[in-house]
């Protein structure tokens, strides 16, 4: 009987001894592979935590209209948001950019917005492809880079000031004056353009603060646009909004009609994009990529 009983426990011993090779093999392996197992786990921590940053980040900017509201006339923002401020509600226009702040934000800002420690890109275009804005330089040998895509409203040139439906009968010539606003802080993102649509016009001329912009010579019946871009010394730099005065004299023509327009664009927009069309209000894309430095 005793026999009986060590043979029982030798069988079971052996069973356990069986069963324990593979898992002793199995923790082996764990263990061989511990380090390629903390590096996935570490990786998907960093890739998330990327993903929900780059979001906030994306959300920050074209949600709201940052800190002061009005940063991009002050020029020292404590955060900044691009959503153009619903002055009557007080409140942003979220996915509706503003033209003074897309213009208007800087590597200073979006560094402070983001930290230290991640690179940027930001690029915003419209659905027909015309760039509006970009900031950054794009690291494509960065690790781990996040992209995130946002629908917004926004336009490339800002109308600022307009005389239109300037007829003239018989008589005297006539001037006709408005007024526009700038800073320092504008003429520091913004060049001013002088636009006139001519219908039928042989003399006429565009002052700036009593600055001659568009000349007598310029002005031709079979020339139906004339875009002239507006000195910068002509216009008011202050720390404050100064209005500039934009008049507009024009000879005696019986059915002829002029409109003129003060358009304002980021420094550096080419001629060919000083157009009514780039001012109109139009759906594009803000993509903002983001990668850890």
């Amino acid at each position: 009987m005793d026999m009986l009983s060590d043979r029982r426990g030798f069988a079971f011993s052996l069973d356990i001894l069986l069963a324990l090779i593979p898992l002793t093999i199995l923790l082996g392996m764990l263990a061989a592979d511990m380090d390629n197992i903390m590096y996935l786990t570490q990786s998907t921590i960093y890739q998330s935590s990327l993903d929900r940053h780059a979001s906030d980040v994306a959300d920050a900017l074209v949600e709201t209209s940052g800190v002061p509201f009005d940063w991009e006339k002050r020029g020292n923002p404590q955060t900044v948001g691009l959503a153009r401020h619903d002055p009557v509600k007080g409140l942003p226009q979220k996915n509706y950019l503003s033209p003074s702040k897309v213009a208007g934000i800087n590597t200073t800002n979006m560094g402070e917005l983001i930290g230290p420690r991640y690179g940027y890109y930001i690029n915003i275009t419209t659905a027909e492809g015309l760039t509006i804005r970009t900031l950054g330089t794009l690291n494509t040998s960065a690790s781990d880079i996040v992209r995130v895509e946002r629908y917004v409203l926004t336009s490339k040139v800002e109308r600022v000031g307009s005389i239109e439906g300037l007829i003239r009968g018989a008589g005297q010539p006539r001037i006709y004056t408005t007024n526009f606003p700038t800073n320092e802080a504008y003429l520091r993102i913004y060049d001013y353009w002088v636009l006139v649509i001519n219908r039928g016009y042989n003399s006429a001329f565009v002052e700036v603060n009593n600055n001659r912009v568009v000349s007598p010579n310029d002005i031709n019946q079979h020339v139906t646009e004339i875009k002239r871009q507006i000195n910068e010394t002509y216009l008011y730099n202050d720390t404050i909004f100064r209005d500039n005065i934009l008049s507009v004299r024009t000879q005696s023509n019986p059915g002829a009609s002029m409109d003129v327009y003060i358009l304002a664009a980021p420094k550096g927009t080419p001629p060919g994009q000083i157009t009514l069309d780039n001012v109109r209000l139009r759906p594009a894309k803000f993509i903002l990529y983001l990668w850890i430095r």
